[in-house]
């Protein structure tokens, strides 16, 4: 249970061994034990990759499907105060977006600022979207070979 679970939780981070093995500080000849089942970790390396994975070790161990850890409420509440915990993760659904680790060093109001101001432009995009998704397949279809026509035609002007 453990080997596949493991094996799935890397696949769906798109990890190779190697990379999960750095992640975790061990060897890639471990990571690859553990998924064929021939060995199992102890239980520091087993809390890290329940860690890196945001899943319960009771998930890993198959006792339970739900992948998600028991909450822990006080610590909920310390994190929604943490706001170097709130940017972190900020950062982190951003896929790799640098843009904003330039403002690392920055005071804490200001990530907050920053933060809202993203989330606000977030929900403008997806209010546009959702606007654009009430128009029919075909009138869609019309704007976006209108909209690369022109495009085009931009294109054509610089090149001259």
């Amino acid at each position: 249970m453990f080997s596949d679970r493991l094996k799935y939780l890397r696949s769906t981070e798109d990890l190779t061994q190697r990379d999960l093995a750095f992640k975790l500080g061990i060897t890639s000849g471990a990571v690859g034990m553990y998924e064929s089942g021939k060995r199992f970790p102890d239980n520091t390396i087993l809390n890290k990759i329940a860690d890196y994975f945001h899943v319960s070790t009771d998930y890993l161990l198959g006792r339970t499907d739900d992948p998600l850890p028991v909450r822990n409420v006080d610590q909920d509440f310390n994190d929604e105060l943490d706001t170097e915990s709130k940017w972190l993760n900020f950062l982190k659904t951003l896929s790799g977006d640098s843009m904003f680790y330039q403002y690392e060093n920055i005071d804490e109001e200001q990530k907050l600022a920053i933060m809202d101001e993203y989330k606000e432009k977030l929900e403008k995009k997806k209010k546009k979207v959702e606007k654009f998704m009430d128009f029919s397949d075909e009138v869609i279809d019309e704007a976006l070979n209108f909209a690369a026509y022109n495009q085009e035609q931009r294109k054509k002007k610089l090149d001259d």
